[in-house]
């Protein structure tokens, strides 16, 4: 859990960085476009999760992806394959390969760089041969059939929230109300903190549920929703819930008010916990959060007019200098990124201090997470914007990957495999059949990578399609919590990771930064989020050692 509130901190600081510096981050265009392809790539980041997982690796997720986007085409328009037929036939292709990696790994012993390295140079190569390197695509006779698997839009956001506030409002009566396994002191602190936790899901899923029929509160008509898919003369279509024009502001400005309904008393309550917990470890990271809140709004106030005023052939005198207006701008851009920076690193500060001084904080962290994160999106667009269709594959293959890892004993194998390998072994696992099995699910997931991509930009060159998609999603899955060494992954991670590297991609694009720069941004964040995990890791083995010491020496 560390680890996703972490990546999770490192998400909400680019996104408040960015739009700090540019409004047009939390654009409904601009939202929609950064769901979208970050659905397309932790899909990709899913798959190659499994393998991570077991300890290996799969670099062949780019080539695989420019595959399949040039096979899929190539069925549909040159050979008339039918639509789901051509699908159907990707996909089997797809986990073939994924087979062929396993068998290769575990039959002949070879290293899985070696074999996906090899993959990667072949099915690049074949794609170029086969196609004689010609740009491929669907053309506009698939706009309103096949090509809805990638570019429908089935609702809005405010839609979304309803139907998963619902959910979650369900999923946490049950598990609120489903018996413990453990007895304590039903007036004891940690079994306060337990029901505290165990119900802040009913009522987080309850705003959620609030602000999504929010929607609905002016009236709504029932009518012939679009297509989203089309195949044998059989139509799926969305919801076609009309609403008043009116209408599709009012969830943002519930979801203001409803957060700070909930955020106001929650971080009261909060801190006069931690206060209790343990004031003395609680007061400097407090102070922390004030000072740097304070100079947040400052800049907010005062440096941002003076960054949008500026003009790259602009003369500005700062002081005693004179500097052009693209120099001042970078330093302005440099000052709001660290103030941001310590914003966010003082307010975890105040949660890893409050989580270990009360148990209630600890427990109260999900819900003012949530209420934060609701007032912050409160004052965007976003309950507005539609849902791309990727988004959904990707809630579906989420939901199905944390089930199968965290709720079945194959999953309990994986990282059982992950950890040690012989001692799963021994313990009776088929390792050999898990890895298999991680390559091919791995495999698949590119494969549905590959099919998304080219139904959505629709011009597939094989030569260049899918290039460094296999380090994207690898990068994405290490920052969201898997480890190299196998044995560590977590789902929620890997899709936040995966939504990392797609928004600092687009905030280099909307800041005017150099796109040749791009990588080695890219490269710097995910370098210090290694490095932050290091540290974090050392600090609470640290902590751990010291106060097993302690409780010796009391003895």
């Amino acid at each position: 859990m560390n680890k996703v509130l972490g990546i999770f901190g490192l998400l909400l600081f680019v996104c408040l960085f960015t739009t700090v510096m540019s409004d047009s981050f939390v654009s409904e265009y601009n939202l929609y476009n950064i769901t979208r392809w970050s659905a397309l790539f932790g899909i990709l980041s899913i798959g190659v999760a499994f393998v991570i997982i077991t300890g290996g690796i799969d670099l062949s997720i780019g080539s695989v992806v420019g595959l399949v986007a040039c096979l899929l085409p190539m069925l549909v328009t040159e050979y008339d394959v039918a639509p789901w037929a051509a699908l159907l036939i990707v996909m089997v292709i797809a986990g073939a390969l994924g087979l062929l990696h396993g068998i290769l790994i575990t039959r002949l012993d070879l290293q899985p760089f070696v074999v996906t390295l090899c993959g990667l140079l072949f099915y690049r190569g074949f794609a170029r041969w086969m196609t004689d390197d010609g740009t491929l695509g669907f053309g506009q006779e698939y706009d309103d059939g096949l090509r809805l698997l990638a570019i429908g839009k089935p609702c809005s956001w405010a839609t979304m929230l309803l139907i998963g506030g619902l959910g979650l409002v369900i999923w946490g009566i049950w598990k609120a109300i489903r018996p413990s396994s453990t007895h304590v002191d039903p007036a004891s602190t940690e079994a306060r903190a337990a029901r505290l936790r165990s119900w802040s899901l009913p009522v987080i899923g309850a705003f959620l549920a609030l602000v999504g029929a929010s929607r609905f509160f002016l009236g709504w008509e029932l009518g012939e929703g679009t297509v989203l898919l089309q195949a044998g003369g059989y139509q799926i279509r969305s919801l076609g819930i009309q609403v008043p024009a009116d209408a599709v502001d009012v969830p943002s400005r519930v979801m203001r008010v409803a957060g700070t309904i909930l955020f106001i008393p929650l971080v009261l309550w909060f801190l006069i916990a931690a206060g209790r917990g343990n004031l003395k470890r609680v007061r400097w990271p407090v102070a922390a959060v004030c000072v740097s809140l304070v100079l947040l709004a400052l800049c907010v106030w005062n440096l941002v007019p003076l960054y949008d005023r500026a003009a790259a052939d602009d003369l500005w005198q700062v002081g005693v200098l004179r500097v052009s207006g693209n120099a001042l701008k970078s330093g302005l851009m440099a000052v709001v990124f660290l103030v941001v920076g310590a914003s966010i690193g003082a307010i975890g500060w105040l949660l890893s201090a409050a989580a270990s001084a009360s148990p209630i904080c600890k427990a109260l962290i999900p819900a003012l997470i949530a209420s934060g994160v609701l007032m912050l999106l409160g004052q965007t667009n976003f309950a507005a914007t539609m849902v791309p269709m990727p988004v959904l594959f990707l809630i579906l293959i989420a939901i199905a990957a944390s089930i199968f890892l965290n709720q079945t004993i194959y999953g309990r194998y994986l990282f059982a495999l992950g950890r040690n390998e012989e001692a799963a072994r021994y313990s009776g696992i088929d390792t050999k059949r898990m890895i298999v099995v991680a390559y091919v699910l791995c495999a698949l997931a590119a494969g549905l990578g590959g099919i998304l991509f080219s139904l959505d930009v629709n011009s597939v060159q094989p030569s260049g399609f899918g290039n460094f998609y296999e380090l994207y999603a690898i990068a994405a899955a290490v920052l969201g919590g898997c480890s190299l060494r196998g044995g560590e992954g977590n789902v929620l991670g890997v899709v936040i990771g995966a939504a990392v590297m797609r928004v600092l991609y687009n905030a280099i694009n909307i800041l005017g930064i150099s796109t040749k720069l791009e990588f080695a941004i890219i490269g710097l964040v995910i370098l210090a989020g290694a490095m932050v995990d290091v540290v974090v890791k050392r600090v609470i083995a640290s902590r751990a050692a010291k106060a097993d010491a302690a409780q010796v020496a009391n003895r």
